[in-house]
């Protein structure tokens, strides 16, 4: 945690004389772990400023040759972060109160001039917002490259043997490449709502709201959303500010969906992974082993990547519980949604891109899954050959249960029954190239 100088300074932007004073505890109570947060948001705080400033010039309260000084300002700032020096430290407070303290030293008057009818509440609004836009971009990416890698292994695996299993027991044949279909065709519906959470509610800007109740200048807010890049204006200016966790809440619930479909892959993979199954192969450069037994071989990674999903959806009931029982405004420990809405975003993307590692390391063993194709699996489909000769479902049901033993098979008439599964997503019509086209679609 940074630390504190112990040295309280007299440039909060809410002192009003030199006279006022914060204890150096209270200081790093309130700053001390925020500001690493705060960290991440500064080129988000110096695009919103700019977008701001834009603004304030067409509505003449600064003039032409101030705002260039602030853009050149901002510039500076941006290149002082991409070096590593500029830093935040707790007597800073915040990222907005080191931007502004910068321009007023550098600057003079446009320092001064660019807080007008502004509150560091719809700052941090649309600072978060602008962030929260970012990274879901960067996480669609990541996850669209995931799909893909889970069509490519569908298709290269197309019909592989494998069984089916309901009740933890072995129930009905199907196939490695059905397998991965399932879970890209998952991880599409999870991208789509995370698209629509990021188009339809991230995608609005609160600046312009103040303190949250508005000002007293007739701003064209729809301008200043469209120089920040957002599709909309978020119009009721309380409601802005009442909208803090609950839009961060949201682009939260996309990040669980997302893991929930990742541990399950884990959690296929770490079952099938064991020797008892050993459906798949681990190779060195996505295992772990033992400090103490030498012949072990550990998938860590999925592991990971299954308790990390409970770290997520724990970050999202912190900030329900950070929400509730509030009344509407602006309340200062809505600060602590950031370190859950950070965290949860980071696990999620990081989760993302070791599965796709792991997708395109791990080899199916295909003379252990024949092995297990015993069968039994296939009782049902001779009962529907009975079914297409005429027979009741019910009486060939019957039959084949009285006579399991007489069911002979072969990998080529295994196969040969995968592919009569022709209905749409069946085995023998999975629709990989709809899937691969969508993928497509979503990644211009």
């Amino acid at each position: 945690m940074p630390k504190t100088t112990k040295k309280p300074i007299l440039r909060k932007l809410w002192y009003k004389s030199s006279a006022m004073k914060i204890d150096p505890v209270v200081e790093e109570y309130n700053a001390g772990e925020d500001i690493l947060r705060d960290q991440e948001l500064i080129p988000y705080d110096v695009q919103g400023s700019l977008g701001y400033g834009k603004m304030l010039h067409r509505h003449g309260i600064i003039t032409a040759k101030e705002l260039e000084q602030l853009k050149k300002g901002l510039a500076e700032i941006t290149k002082l972060y991409n070096a590593g020096k500029f830093v935040l430290t707790v007597e800073d407070e915040d990222c907005h109160t080191k931007i502004e303290n910068y321009l007023v030293e550098n600057y003079g008057e446009i320092g001064k001039k660019i807080h007008t009818a502004r509150s560091r509440n719809d700052q941090i609004l649309v600072t978060e917002r602008l962030f929260m836009k970012d990274r879901l971009a960067d996480m669609k990416k990541v996850a669209l490259k995931l799909a893909k890698d889970l069509v490519d292994m569908a298709k290269k695996y197309e019909f592989m043997p494998m069984p089916g299993y309901t009740h933890m027991q072995k129930a009905m044949p199907t196939s490695v490449g059905t397998w991965y279909g399932a879970f890209a065709e998952n991880l599409l519906d999870d991208i789509k709502m995370m698209i629509a959470i990021s188009d339809t509610l991230v995608d609005q800007n609160p600046l312009g709201s103040g303190a949250g109740f508005g000002s007293p200048f007739a701003f064209d807010r729809d301008k200043l959303s469209a120089d920040l890049g957002f599709k909309r204006t978020q119009s009721n200016v309380i409601y802005c500010h009442n909208s803090r966790g609950r839009i961060a809440g949201m682009t939260l619930e996309a990040c669980i969906e997302i893991m929930l479909t990742l541990n399950k892959l884990a959690c296929d993979l770490l079952f099938f992974t064991t020797q008892e199954f050993n459906f798949f192969h681990v190779p060195d450069n996505i295992s772990t082993g033992s400090s103490i037994m030498p012949q072990k071989k550990n998938l860590d990674v999925c592991e990971l990547i299954r308790g990390r999903t409970a770290t997520v959806v724990a970050c999202r009931n912190e900030m329900i519980m950070n929400y509730i029982n509030k009344i509407s405004g602006y309340h200062r420990d809505g600060q602590e949604i950031k370190r859950p809405l950070f965290l949860g975003l980071r696990y999620t993307k990081m989760s993302l891109e070791a599965m796709s590692v792991v997708i395109k390391n791990i080899v199916p063993n295909e003379e252990k899954l024949l092995d297990n194709m015993v069968p039994e699996l296939f009782s049902a489909h001779k009962a529907f050959e009975m079914v297409k000769g005429g027979m009741s479902f019910r009486d060939a049901y019957r039959e084949v249960g009285s006579h399991l033993k007489e069911i002979k098979i072969d990998k080529s008439s295994i196969v040969s029954m995968l592919k009569q599964s022709k209905h749409q997503g069946g085995v023998g019509n999975l629709g990989l190239d709809k899937l691969a086209k969508e993928i497509a679609s979503l990644s211009k």
